[in-house]
Order: C-alpha cells, then sequence, then structure tokens
C-alpha cells in the first residue's frame, strides 16, 4: 500500500479504542514513519489498526503492526515518541475525497454573485461541497462565496447551488457543490473534514 499525501493518522490500541493521532512520514524504501506528541505511550511492538488520512485517496483503514520506541532524533525532540509502522492488510478505503461527509454547525456570511450578502449556516460538508441551511430564498444555479477558517487557515470558498430542498428547520435547505477551489484549500477542507471524522470515531469508541 503506497500513500499518496498523508500527514496523519490515528493509531488504535489493542482494544480497538484510538490510542493516539501520529504525524506521518513515508520513505523511499516505502517504510511509513510515525511521530508521536503524546507522552503517555510507552516501548511496544503489537499489530492493531490504522487509519491513514490522505489527501488524494481518502480514510484508508489498514492492519499494522507497528513498532513503538523512543524517538533519539534530535531535530524530532518535539515528538517524544516514534514507530516503524508495517501495513499487513488494507481492510477498506471506506471514504473517497469526494464523498465523506461530516455534519458540521458553521453559521457564517455568504455573498452572491450580484454582491448580495446573507447569513446562513454550514449543516453538513465534504470535499465536494456543503449543505445549506437559510432564510433566504436562492435560485438554482446561482454562485456564491463565503470565508472561513478552516484547520487554523483562512479560505476563500467559491460554490454553486446544485439542489433546493424546500423548507427545513431554520430556512431552505441548499445542496451546493465547491467551484473554482485553489489546491491548497481543497487540501485544507479535506483535511478539516477528516478531523471531524476522527473526532466522530473517538467519541463513538471506535
Amino acid at each position: 500500500m503506497k500513500l499518496r499525501d498523508c500527514e496523519s493518522c490515528l493509531v488504535y490500541g489493542t482494544d480497538n479504542k484510538p490510542l493516539s493521532r501520529a504525524r506521518v512520514e513515508t520513505g523511499g524504501d516505502e517504510v511509513i514513519r510515525l511521530y508521536f506528541s503524546n507522552y503517555k505511550l510507552r516501548s511496544a511492538r503489537f499489530k492493531t489498526y490504522v487509519d491513514f488520512y490522505d489527501v488524494q485517496q481518502g480514510l484508508i483503514r489498514c492492519f499494522c503492526e507497528v513498532v513503538i520506541r523512543r524517538n533519539v532524533q534530535e531535530s524530532r525532540l518535539i515528538e517524544p515518541w516514534t514507530a516503524d509502522c508495517e501495513v499487513i492488510k488494507v481492510n477498506d478505503v471506506f471514504q473517497r475525497q469526494m464523498d465523506l461527509r461530516v455534519r458540521v454547525q458553521i453559521a457564517t456570511e455568504f455573498t452572491l454573485a450580484s454582491g448580495e450578502f446573507f447569513v446562513g449556516t454550514i449543516r453538513n460538508i465534504s470535499a465536494g461541497g456543503i449543505f445549506l441551511v437559510t432564510s433566504q430564498a436562492i435560485r438554482t444555479g446561482e454562485y456564491f462565496s463565503f470565508t472561513h477558517r478552516f484547520e487554523r487557515e483562512l479560505c476563500e470558498v467559491k460554490a454553486k447551488i446544485l439542489r433546493a430542498r424546500g423548507i427545513t428547520s431554520g430556512g431552505f435547505g441548499y445542496g451546493c457543490k465547491f467551484v473554482d477551489l485553489l489546491p491548497e484549500t481543497e487540501a485544507t477542507i479535506r483535511k478539516f473534514v477528516f478531523a471531524k471524522q476522527m473526532e466522530k470515531q473517538k467519541k463513538q469508541g471506535r
């Protein structure tokens, strides 16, 4: 299994509960190296599940052998633990980059292409678009934009109304598609969505 653009993962314990997040590095020898900021870990060798959050491929759940040891590299002292991770089996790519959608409550201001402002709430988001609820009646096919801070990055986003879902709680509901996203903005939103999914999984005890 080859990761394409992965900077983070979630390592599970042998009890199948989340153990720790880790930063991911891949080398030319295809060895996956993990770096942990969690000081509560200890040296260990075990087989477990690891969720890799790959920007291009999606969330990849693998069964791996993980060897955790103290990080003695001077340049990595900020991360006290490191690990070699060998993928034994790819269990599933159960969410492609454009499919994973998470629930959120993001209230913000939007601007129509005509320059008219309106307020609304983003109820769910994926790397491909949002579901927006607002008291503003908007025609299908209209474009709008908004600015929001995802993953500490302030992003300017443009979207198009694809379909109206009639009256819903809080106003009109609209399915919207992102358009003309800069590559770095798209990557930031993907990481934000993945992070929200990780939070959801931890709450569910997975």
